[in-house]
């Protein structure tokens, strides 16, 4: 299912009273917020490994004797990779479920999951309605609150039987519809569709995730990459070919926007009838100034 509303801002501290009386069954196994809790922690040893690693390698190169530290913090460098990775996947996989089935355990959805506002907000651990549908996302200090309230009166969660399950799915699914509808006025690929035409704005969209991806790529990377050319400066260089697989992704990952961007600016200049370096940039769809109607495609479908 797609997900389409951000909620932005630190959150909100109600003024009415609150009670943890509203309880709702979950679904069986880790709840979203568990797997996101891992997968940020994770995250953190990972880079926290990385900068360790990168000082080691570092000394080791100017004859410290700690070579042996510098590969320890290398693998686990890999394994926190690894695990964050797993762990994401694992937290967006469970929060389209939760979503599939009327309720979320999470603060906030990140970019992949904007449908936070329609969805209720459970406590992970007992199941607990610390947020109804449709209203703001809360701030921490009130969330907490919440946790330890719901906690202290309902140590665990009731879970969902398969007819529950199925009950709350077809619920789901009807709000769903609705949802469906903002993502072709609200997404960004679905901007650039209707300001600049469904051929150029479909490309330009896919030419902005694979820059992204090799951003990324560059980014996360960046203490592997260095570990490597460490180990070359050291007499090693086999430790040449990791740097070169990575530079290589990375190369191709950029180039491929490149030419994506390049060929949906044609695209758009065509179908707004103007010159390419007339085209206006990108960023500049919704902006109520622009010079050109932002209606040219409105008969024109999300792809």
């Amino acid at each position: 299912m797609l997900h389409t509303i951000k909620d932005q801002g630190g959150g909100v501290i109600p003024t009415v009273p609150w009670e943890p009386t509203v309880r709702h069954p979950m679904l069986h196994g880790f709840s979203a917020a568990a797997w996101q809790r891992v997968s940020i922690t994770s995250f953190l040893t990972f880079i926290g490994a990385g900068i360790l690693m990168v000082g080691f390698a570092i000394a080791s190169s100017h004859g410290a004797g700690v070579t042996n530290l510098a590969v320890a913090f290398y693998c686990m460098l890999l394994l926190a990779g690894l695990t964050a990775a797993v762990s994401g996947a694992a937290s967006t996989y469970k929060a389209r479920r939760e979503y599939r089935h009327g309720y979320t355990t999470l603060q906030s959805f990140s970019k992949y999951g904007m449908y936070y506002r329609t969805l209720l907000q459970l406590d992970p651990h007992s199941g607990v309605q610390v947020r109804a549908a449709g209203e703001p996302k809360l701030a921490q200090s009130e969330l907490t609150q919440r946790w330890v309230a719901s906690r202290a009166l309902y140590p665990h969660a009731d879970r969902m039987s398969r007819q529950d399950a199925a009950e709350a799915a077809a619920t789901a699914r009807r709000v769903n519809e609705t949802n469906l509808e903002l993502i072709r006025a609200k997404s960004t690929r679905a901007r650039l569709v209707n300001r600049f035409g469904a051929a150029a704005g479909n490309m330009r969209a896919d030419a902005r995730k694979y820059t992204s991806a090799a951003l990324l790529t560059a980014g996360g990377g960046l203490p592997a990459l260095i570990f490597c050319l460490v180990g070359v400066s050291l007499g090693k260089p086999v430790w040449v070919v990791p740097a070169i697989i990575q530079g290589s992704v990375i190369a191709v990952l950029a180039l491929i926007g490149r030419r994506k961007s390049v060929h949906a600016a044609r695209l758009a200049a065509e179908f707004l009838g103007v010159a390419l370096k007339d085209l206006p940039p990108w960023t500049s769809i919704g902006a109520p100034d622009s010079p050109f109607p932002k209606d040219h495609a409105a008969g024109n479908p999300v792809a």
